[in-house]
C-alpha cells in the first residue's frame, strides 16, 4: 500500500496493534473485494432482481434520505427514490451491460440535494451508488478539457511527453497537491516517472516502491476498477446492511466507487500527512503498466465527473503508450530480423555453416544487443567482445549440460545461480544462453556485464513497520540501495530473438548434415518435434515416411505423397511433382516457394518447401528429409523494401536519363530545320521529316516532363480547355494513330480543365499511349471531357483486347506492366500520383476482348487551393 488510493479494503472496525501487524504481513489474504462497508461520502443501496425493492442499504443511507434504515430496507423503490431516477433505472438491460460495468446514471435531486448516480449489477442484483454533487461541472467544459487533450496527443511524440502532459492535465482538473505517474518494472517495483507538485507535499519524483505495497489481487481490482477516490482517510466506515438481519458482509464490491479500503492503508496515509488521495490506474493490453496517483493534504473530494474525465484521459494516454511501444518494437523487430538475415545468409552460402557463424561473431554480437557472445561447439569455445575467459564459459556449458530439457536459459543475475560468478560479475552479470543441437555440446551465450545502479525507495523496502505503532515502514525518508551483479535485463523481444535464431540455425543445421541420419529414431524425433517448422521425411516416390507434431497439429495429411495436400493449389502440386522427380534423378536438393492455405482456407502463406537426401557411409540414398519455412512476413518486408530502393533508383536513372536526351534534341531540331531548306522542293522528303519532327517534339514533350517530375518542383495551376490538351496529346502521336489507321473520336473540347497542364498532359499521353497499344491496326478509341457532380471527368476509351480482373487489380502498382519488356511499368503508377495530387482519382474499368475505358476525376478548384 504505497503513494495510491489503495484497492485494498476490509474496514469495519480498526483492529487492536496486534492484528494490525499480523494484518500488515498478510496483505495478500485480504478479502479487498468483500469489505462489508463504505466510504461516508455518499451511500449506496441494493434492489432485487427485479429491481422493485430495497433489500440492502448502507447505514449511512438513512442520513441522506432522512428515514430510518429499518424503513428503507423491504421498502418499494419508488417510495424512496425520484421519477426521473427511477426512468433512467427501467430504461436499462442486461443486455446492455457488460460484466462489473460502472454506468453513469446523471445528476438526480433527492430530499432537495443533487447526487450523482452510477450503478452495477452483481448477480442480477442491482446497485445504486449516490454522492453528493458539493461543485457543479458543466459537461461543455469536460468535452473542452478532453477535445483539448486529445489535439495535444498527436503533438508528443515521446513517453515522457505523454507522462507530463497526462499528470499536468490531472492536476489542473482534480487540484489535488500533488500529483504522481509512476510506472511498474517486471516484478513489480514502481518508479515515480513524473510529478506536478504545488510544494504542500515533499517531492517523490524517481523514488522507487517495492512490489509488496500493492498485493496481485489488488493489481488485478485496479484493472477492473481504473479510478479510485478516498476523500478523507479519516472517515468512519458504513456498514451494509440487509433486510430482515440478512448478512452482507460478503457482497461483491468490486465494482463500487464507494467501496472501502484497508484500515491499514489509511493509516498509512495519515502517517505521510495526505488526508486525501485518488488513483488511476493505466492499463496496457491487459496489464497493469502503472498508476496516476493524487494526493492532498487536507479531505478533498472530486465530482464524478471529473473523475470519469480522469479516466478517459488516462485511457487515452494508454491507447498512445501502447502506440509508441508498438513502434519501438517493430524497430528493434526489423533490427533483428536484419542480423539474422545477414548471419543466415552467409551460413547458407558456405559449405562450413559452422564456420561461417564462427566468423560472423560481432554480428551474432546484435542477435540480443549483448556485448559478448560465446560459442561452444562440441565443447570447444570461440568468444568474441566482452566474455569471461573460456573456463568460466565451460562451467556454464557443463551446467547446460546437465539440463538436457533446456533450449533456452537467461537471467540478469548471473551470481544467483553460481556463486563463482562474482567473479565475472563485471563482464558476464546478465547471460542468455540457446542450445544449438541435441547431439553434441554446442551452445550460443550472449553476455552482458554489470550495471552498477542506486535505486531510491520511499523508505527501506525490507522493513514493514516501527517498533511502538503502526508503519508500513520504518521511514518515509528516502532510502537507497546500491545494486550489485544485475545487467540490464533481456527484453522479451531479445529473448524472442535468440528463439527465432535458434530455430533458424537448427533449420539450417537440419538441412546441412547428411549424419543425421545416423542418429536414433528418438532423436532425430526429439530435434524435428522442436522445431516450429514443418518437417516431413519421404522416400524416393515422395511418399511421406514421418512427419513431425508441428505438422499434425496443422491437420495436414501423413500418409501418400507429401505435396498432395488440399491446402496446395493443384497447380502447385503439379509443379511439385515435376521439380521433384527432377531432384530424385540428379540427386540434388528440392527447393521450391508454394502458397499453403490455412486451415480455414481463409489466407495464403508463402512458404519455402526444401528438400535433402540423406545417405548412409556408403554413399547410397536412403531418403529425402524437408521443411516447410513460413516466408509471409519476410517477402512482405523484402517486397516493401526492393520496391522502395526500385522506386528511388529509377527516379534517379530517369531523371540522368531525360536530361541527356533533352541535350541533344535541340541539335536534331536544327539539323532536320536545315535539311528541309536542303531538299525543300521534294514533297515526300519534307512530309517525312515533318513526321520525325512530330516525334522528336513528343519526345522532348516526355522528357521535359520527366525532368519536372524528378525535381518535385512547385508548379501552379492553371486553367485551360479539354480540346487544346486533346488537341497537343495527339499531335504526338500522330505518326502512330496514321500508320495503324486508327480511328478516334474527340468530344467535350469546351470542357474546362483546372491543374498543372504540363502533369495533366503527361497523364492523358501516357493514356492515350497505352489504348493505342491496345488497338489492333484499324481500331477506334475516344477522348472525351465533361462536368461532373462536384468536378469534371476526362475519359480514354478503347476498343482494345481489355484486361483480366486480376492485371486490373494490379495495374496502378509500380514496376507492373502487361507490356513485357517493351514497359517499365511505371507510367500509370506516376500517373496515378499526379491525378491524386491534384486531389482527384484515376479509375479502371476492362472487359476481356471488349475494351478498357480510363477516367480522370478531377475536383473543381481555384487556383489558390492547388499548388503542385
Amino acid at each position: 500500500m504505497t503513494l495510491h488510493a489503495s484497492q485494498s479494503g476490509n474496514d469495519r472496525s480498526l483492529p487492536a496493534e496486534a492484528s494490525i501487524e499480523t494484518t500488515i504481513y498478510n496483505c495478500e489474504d485480504e478479502p479487498i473485494r468483500i469489505p462489508g462497508s463504505i466510504q461516508r461520502h455518499g451511500f449506496l443501496l441494493v434492489l432485487d432482481k427485479t429491481s422493485e425493492h430495497i433489500i440492502a442499504a448502507s447505514e449511512n443511507a438513512s442520513e441522506y434520505l432522512e428515514v430510518p434504515l429499518k424503513l428503507v430496507l423491504g421498502t418499494p423503490v419508488e417510495t424512496v427514490i425520484e421519477r426521473e431516477l427511477l426512468a433512467a433505472i427501467g430504461g436499462l438491460t442486461d443486455a446492455s451491460e457488460l460484466a462489473g460495468q460502472v454506468t453513469y446514471l446523471g445528476s438526480f435531486p433527492l430530499r432537495n440535494e443533487l447526487y450523482s448516480v452510477v450503478t452495477h449489477s452483481v448477480d442480477g442484483q442491482r446497485v445504486l451508488e449516490f454522492e453528493e454533487i458539493d461543485q457543479l461541472v458543466r459537461p461543455e467544459l469536460m468535452n473542452a478539457v478532453v477535445t483539448n487533450f486529445v489535439g495535444k496527443l498527436s503533438r508528443l511524440s515521446t513517453d515522457m511527453d505523454l507522462f507530463r502532459a497526462i499528470t499536468k492535465q490531472v492536476k489542473d482538473l482534480t487540484g489535488f497537491n500533488r500529483v504522481l505517474l509512476y510506472s511498474f518494472d517486471e516484478v513489480g517495483h514502481g518508479t515515480v516517472l513524473t510529478e506536478e507538485n504545488d510544494g504542500v507535499l515533499p517531492s517523490y519524483i524517481d523514488l522507487r516502491f517495492p512490489s509488496s505495497d500493492i498485493p496481485k489481487q489488488a493489481r488485478d481490482l485496479y484493472i477492473l476498477n481504473t479510478v479510485r477516490i478516498i476523500p478523507n482517510a479519516n472517515y468512519v466506515p458504513s456498514a451494509l446492511n440487509g433486510i430482515g438481519g440478512k448478512s452482507f458482509e460478503r457482497f461483491d464490491l468490486s465494482s463500487s466507487i464507494l467501496r472501502s479500503v484497508s484500515p491499514i492503508h489509511l493509516q498509512y496515509m495519515r502517517n505521510m500527512g495526505t488526508l486525501a488521495s485518488m488513483s488511476l490506474s493505466i492499463v496496457c493490453e491487459g496489464q497493469l503498466w502503472g498508476l496516476v496517483s493524487c494526493h492532498h493534504a487536507e479531505p478533498r473530494n472530486v465530482p464524478y465527473i471529473v473523475r470519469s474525465a480522469c479516466d478517459l484521459l488516462t485511457k487515452m494516454v494508454s491507447t498512445q503508450l501502447v502506440a509508441f511501444q508498438g513502434a519501438t518494437r517493430l524497430e528493434r523487430a526489423v533490427h533483428f530480423n536484419g542480423v539474422q538475415r545477414r548471419i543466415l545468409t552467409q551460413m547458407a552460402a558456405e559449405n562450413d555453416y559452422i564456420a561461417a557463424l564462427k566468423a560472423q561473431r560481432n554480428d551474432l554480437i546484435q542477435v540480443t544487443d549483448a556485448e559478448g557472445v560465446a560459442l561452444v561447439i562440441d565443447g570447444h569455445c570461440t568468444l568474441g567482445g566482452r566474455t569471461p575467459e573460456e573456463a568460466a564459459v565451460q562451467r556454464i556449458s557443463e551446467w547446460m549440460d546437465d539440463r538436457a530439457d533446456t533450449m533456452l536459459f537467461h537471467s540478469s543475475n548471473l551470481g544467483e545461480e553460481f556463486e563463482w560468478a562474482e567473479d565475472v560479475r563485471e563482464v558476464a552479470s546478465g547471460v542468455l544462453i540457446i542450445r544449438i543441437s541435441d547431439v553434441k555440446r554446442s551452445y550460443i551465450m550472449w553476455f552482458r556485464p554489470e550495471v552498477v545502479t542506486t535505486v531510491t525507495w520511499s523508505g527501506e523496502p525490507t522493513k514493514a513497520q516501527k517498533a511502538g505503532g503502526l508503519h508500513p515502514r520504518a521511514s518515509f525518508d528516502a532510502w537507497r540501495e546500491l545494486v550489485h551483479g544485475h545487467s540490464i535485463i533481456w527484453t522479451e523481444m531479445e529473448i524472442n530473438s535468440a528463439q527465432e535464431f535458434r530455430t533458424a540455425v537448427m533449420t539450417v543445421s537440419l538441412k546441412r548434415a547428411e549424419e543425421a541420419v545416423e542418429l536414433s529414431d528418438a532423436r532425430f524425433q526429439q530435434l524435428t518435434h522442436s522445431l516450429p517448422n514443418l518437417v516431413w521425411a519421404a522416400d524416393d516416390e515422395g511418399r511421406l515416411t514421418y512427419v513431425n507434431e508441428r505438422w499434425h497439429s496443422e491437420r495436414l495429411r501423413s500418409e501418400g505423397l507429401w505435396y498432395e495436400q488440399t491446402r496446395l493449389s493443384s497447380e502447385d502440386q503439379e509443379r511439385c511433382a515435376e521439380v521433384w522427380k527432377t531432384a530424385i534423378s540428379e540427386g540434388n536438393k528440392f527447393e521450391m516457394e508454394l502458397k499453403l492455405t490455412t486451415e480455414e482456407g481463409t489466407a495464403e502463406h508463402w512458404n519455402l518447401v526444401r528438400a535433402v537426401p540423406f545417405r548412409r557411409p556408403s554413399g547410397s540414398r536412403v531418403g529425402w528429409v524437408g521443411t516447410f519455412t513460413d516466408l509471409t512476413e519476410r517477402r512482405e518486408r523484402e517486397t516493401a523494401l526492393k520496391m522502395t530502393e526500385k522506386l528511388a533508383l529509377t527516379g534517379r536513372m530517369t531523371s540522368v536519363i531525360a536530361h541527356e536526351i533533352n541535350n541533344p534534341l535541340e541539335s536534331i531540331t536544327n539539323i532536320h530545320y536545315l535539311l528541309s531548306r536542303v531538299v525543300k522542293d521534294n514533297e515526300a522528303a519534307l512530309e517525312y521529316i515533318a513526321m520525325a519532327d512530330n516525334e522528336l517534339e513528343r519526345i522532348s514533350g516526355i522528357t521535359k516532363q520527366t525532368l519536372r517530375w524528378s525535381k518535385e518542383s512547385v508548379q501552379p495551376a492553371k486553367a485551360a480547355r479539354a480540346g487544346d490538351l486533346f488537341e497537343d496529346v495527339l499531335r504526338l502521336f500522330a505518326g502512330k494513330i496514321r500508320n495503324r489507321e486508327l480511328k478516334v473520336t474527340v468530344s467535350g473540347e469546351d470542357t474546362p480543365i483546372f491543374g498543372v497542364i504540363g502533369q495533366l498532359h503527361q497523364v492523358l499521353a501516357n493514356l492515350v499511349s497505352n489504348a493505342i497499344d491496345a488497338l489492333p491496326v484499324g481500331g477506334q478509341f475516344s477522348l472525351s471531357a465533361g462536368s461532373i457532380e462536384n468536378g469534371i471527368e476526362i475519359v480514354v476509351q478503347d476498343e482494345g483486347h481489355g484486361m483480366s480482373e486480376e492485371v486490373r487489380r494490379h495495374l496502378f502498382q509500380p514496376f507492373y506492366s502487361t507490356k513485357g519488356d517493351l514497359g517499365n511499368g511505371l507510367g500509370l503508377y506516376i500517373s496515378q500520383e499526379i491525378v491524386e495530387r491534384h486531389g482527384g482519382r484515376l479509375l479502371a474499368e476492362s472487359v476481356e476482348h471488349q475494351g478498357t475505358t480510363l477516367r480522370i476525376v478531377l475536383p473543381v478548384r481555384s487556383g489558390d487551393q492547388l499548388q503542385m
